[in-house]
């Protein structure tokens, strides 16, 4: 009986813990291009890290202006990150 206890006071402890760090961060803030330039391969190209460098640059925003920075900038860096044209899993 105790031992079940035990269990069932760490899970609530851990569950509680977890959460407490989701509500701090609250939504993602702007990301700069010289910020994305500096995360890893794995995170740059994610849709919500793509989303972050939107909100930075109200440029971004337009179908314009997404279309020449993915040209002149998103392109260039996917082509080096990943030389084979493959995203490594």
């Amino acid at each position: 009986m105790r031992l079940s206890a035990l269990i069932l006071i760490s899970a609530m402890a851990a569950g509680c813990a977890g959460n407490s760090g989701a509500a701090k961060t609250g939504p993602a803030s702007p990301l700069t291009v010289a910020e994305w330039k500096t995360l890893p391969v794995d995170e740059k190209y994610e849709p919500a890290t793509i989303e972050r460098l939107k909100k930075a640059d109200p440029n971004l925003e337009t179908p314009e202006g997404w279309d020449a920075f993915n040209r002149s900038t998103l392109l260039p860096a996917r082509k080096m990150d990943f030389p084979n044209g493959q995203k490594k899993n």
